[in-house]
């Protein structure tokens, strides 16, 4: 027997326009829940560019304070001076990789010259000044560790 006229199925190839659509909502679906948490791990894990400024920081600090008996709020580039007019020499008061700035002051109650209080302040670069729960990082002259922000101790150090 001959088949009818019209009866005759044809194969389907390809992808249909729906089943093209939940695929681009499935993928829509999981950037946006995987890169919130992508962005909150990168934004952490450049917080150890201020560790490693602040401690360089105090470290430096404790060797001005060991050749001229006080402490420093100067911070200047690298080069041509000498002494304790000097101050630390950091370029452009950045850390390593250029995430944080470098400010010193006085801690309440005290001069410069007997105690420092250092302050790590994200930078734009990267989006790191976004990261709410450390806004900006501090260690002071007694060793103690801070933070501004909605974060923790824990988080932040």
């Amino acid at each position: 027997m001959s088949p009818r006229r019209g009866t005759k199925r044809r194969a389907v190839a390809g992808f249909t326009l729906i089943e093209l659509m939940i695929t681009v909502v499935v993928i829509a679906l999981l950037a946006a829940i995987a890169y919130p948490s992508y962005r909150g791990r990168v934004i952490e894990s450049r917080r150890s560019d201020a560790h490693v400024l602040l401690q360089k920081a105090a470290a430096d600090e404790e060797r001005f304070y060991t050749l001229y008996n006080q402490y420093t709020a100067t911070i200047v580039g690298p080069g041509g001076c000498a002494g304790s007019a000097c101050g630390l020499s950091y370029p452009g008061s950045q850390s390593p990789e250029g995430y944080y700035t470098l400010s010193i002051a006085a801690p309440a109650g005290k001069t410069i010259s007997t105690g420092y209080v250092l302050t790590a302040t994200p930078t734009s670069k990267g989006a790191q000044d976004g990261d709410t729960q450390c806004k900006t990082i501090t260690l002071d002259s007694t060793g103690a560790k801070g933070f501004t922000g909605s974060g923790t101790l824990d988080r932040c150090w």
